[in-house]
């Protein structure tokens, strides 16, 4: 894995901006942050589910959004929630 930081790249004619979650706090709000993921990345609540439990096996996870303001906002969510990003 690089250390850079992620970069957009096309995915079917679009561009896709990337966010990798890197870890979590004690308290974290698995329910909120699976509702997060699925609105703003995903689409699917399988899908969403599966990624925060990769989170939360210690695994980073790259998730992707259609733009940068979806991103922000939801990185801004995602920090409440007690998601660590780099």
């Amino acid at each position: 894995m690089s250390d850079l930081p992620p970069r957009p790249y096309s995915y079917f004619n679009r561009i896709m901006i990337t966010l990798a979650m890197k870890s979590w706090k004690m308290g974290l709000q698995t329910v909120s942050l699976v509702q997060a993921v699925k609105q703003y990345s995903t689409g699917s609540l399988i899908k969403a589910k599966f990624e925060v439990d990769r989170l939360l096996t210690g695994e980073s996870v790259a998730l992707q959004f259609a733009s940068e303001a979806e991103r922000d906002d939801f990185k801004t969510k995602a920090e409440v929630f007690g998601v660590i990003f780099d």
